[in-house]
């Protein structure tokens, strides 16, 4: 699989039997669908993100992203509080956020980190 933001290619993580998808160099994470919400729910599930906000800032803006499973344009969504932006995909269910931005997901959304 290939990073739907920078194109490099993705590793597999496992954190407690889930297995995500984390670019090797942006560190975006790509959840197939539900997997962010079960990972929520973990304790210290916050570490598999290790990118840092410089390096996300620089691909968070961009706007034309096609899913890394079934290559339809993601869809851009904004949350309020906490403010996050992240991208989904309206097909497969699927998310992408950028480096730093699950970290926010867990600590600010009520999970256990």
């Amino acid at each position: 699989m290939q990073c739907p933001k920078c194109s490099a290619g993705m590793e597999v993580i496992d954190f407690h039997d889930i297995e995500i998808d984390r670019c090797k160099r942006c560190h975006g994470i790509w959840f197939d669908h539900l997997e962010k919400e079960q990972l929520q729910q973990l304790q210290g599930s916050g570490e598999i993100d290790i990118g840092d906000d410089e390096t996300a800032a620089e691909y968070n803006e961009l706007v034309f992203v096609e899913c890394p499973r079934c290559f339809t344009m993601l869809d851009q969504v904004e949350q309020e509080d906490p403010y996050l932006k992240y991208e989904i995909c309206p097909t497969c269910h699927g998310s992408f956020f950028d480096a730093g931005e699950f970290r926010d997901y867990v600590t600010n959304s009520g999970g256990t980190e």
